[in-house]
């Protein structure tokens, strides 16, 4: 394939004020590797986007249930008859660029084109834009952020306020602003601190894969600070959202409810957030990992509660002990070059790659358990008859109730 013919898109989240991902705006990239868009010819690269996203992955595929952002070149204002009826209502918003020339055509074309059943945005929408007089026929604006005051954005949602309209801010800096904007009053939110473009590539691999892998070796790392950690998960947009709801949820029953991430992280402890973030990790992962999180769940707490009868401290590191040692499953890659990646201590590399050492033996028991080896079982040196069969119990039930609050924070 000629190079010039190598292209990709990428997807970036838009957020309601709880951090669920709402929309994703779909982009243009040449390659991979790009970090942006190399266009020769913004109605090419519009064509291109808008095939590959409706033909080749799906609507479904790229947002299950959220609306996708295409950019309306100037071409298909031109020619609405060439733009589709759309099956799939009002999931398809095309975005009317600031630049557009403003006419009775370009009105007459975005009713054509929002009768077929796709919704209007205006992008980049700033105070005294001249697109005003499109209001009345778009449904959502888009307002860039980066360089208006609040005072300037306060007006600008005054006037927006007279039109059955959508607002979304866009280019949003930091938390600060954030708080900011939701002061205001916006209904949507983008920006690099919230989520960074998104590659998509056709693989049975879940797209967010690296951001996972890294907070899971960033958890495991006892030299990671509580910033680095924040400002990871927020780069997995609806995570942080499901972490304070999951914290608040009552299999845990906090004396106080957890309102920010932050908070959450302090609050709880490094320990504590570990456990957190690996369950919801693995339950976004893919069908597959739901399917099997119900052992993981069992089997992580189970080594958690043994290791703490065994003596072995701290016990709850014996939770991430059991979690790892289903990775494999839930990434599809080999452990060992999962493990390559992680700080883990020597203990914990050897009991999951050697099969060495008391954790190793800790998890053999719980494997053992779970095959109902009752012979072999009976023989191990951790077995005891009156109290395995309690904490096997224990871990059970927490495992239900856990993977319970799990489905209801999606």
């Amino acid at each position: 394939m000629d190079v010039k013919d190598q292209f990709c898109i990428a997807r970036q989240a838009i957020c309601d004020q709880y951090l669920q991902v709402r929309a994703y705006e779909l982009l243009y990239r040449a390659s991979h590797q790009a970090d942006h868009a190399e266009i020769m010819d913004p109605h090419e690269a519009t064509a291109r986007v808008t095939a590959l996203a409706l033909l080749d992955y799906g609507v479904d595929k790229i947002a299950p249930n959220q609306q996708i952002y295409i950019n309306l070149s100037s071409h298909w204002i031109k020619h609405s008859e060439l733009l589709p009826v759309t099956r799939i209502k009002d999931r398809v918003v095309l975005q009317v660029p600031s630049n557009i020339q403003i006419d009775d055509h370009l009105i007459a074309s975005l009713r054509k084109i929002r009768q077929k059943g796709f919704q209007i945005a205006l992008d980049d929408y700033c105070a005294a834009d001249p697109r005003h007089c499109l209001l009345a026929d778009v449904d959502i604006v888009i307002v860039e952020v980066k360089d208006q005051s609040l005072q300037v954005l306060e007006q600008i949602l005054e006037e927006l306020s007279q039109y059955p309209v959508k607002t979304i801010a866009v280019k949003i800096e930091n938390w600060t602003q954030f708080n900011q904007l939701k002061v205001l009053g916006f209904d949507l939110y983008q920006g690099y601190f919230l989520s960074r473009p998104e590659t998509l590539e056709q693989t049975k691999h879940s797209n967010n894969r690296l951001v996972m892998t890294r907070l899971l070796t960033m958890l495991l790392d006892d030299r990671s600070s509580i910033d680095q950690i924040e400002n990871l998960i927020t780069q997995e947009p609806s995570l942080s959202y499901r972490l304070i709801k999951f914290i608040n949820s009552p299999v845990y029953r906090l004396p106080n409810r957890i309102d920010s991430l932050h908070q959450a992280i302090v609050y709880m402890g490094m320990e504590t957030l570990r456990t957190l973030v690996s369950i919801l990790v693995w339950s976004r992962n893919s069908h597959k990992a739901y399917a099997v999180l119900p052992l993981l769940l069992t089997r992580a707490k189970a080594c958690e509660l043994i290791a703490k009868q065994q003596g072995f401290a701290p016990a709850d590191r014996y939770f991430t002990l059991g979690f790892l040692s289903l990775l494999d499953v839930a990434l599809d890659q080999p452990l060992d070059s999962l493990i390559a990646e992680m700080s883990l201590s020597t203990e914990m590399e050897q009991a999951l790659l050697e099969d060495k050492g008391p954790a190793a033996s800790l998890l053999n028991l719980i494997r053992l358990w779970e095959r109902a080896d009752w012979e072999l079982l009976q023989n191990h040196p951790m077995y005891d008859s009156q109290t395995t069969p309690q904490l096997m119990l224990q871990a059970l039930e927490w495992a239900n109730n856990t993977e319970q609050a799990v489905r209801d924070s999606e």
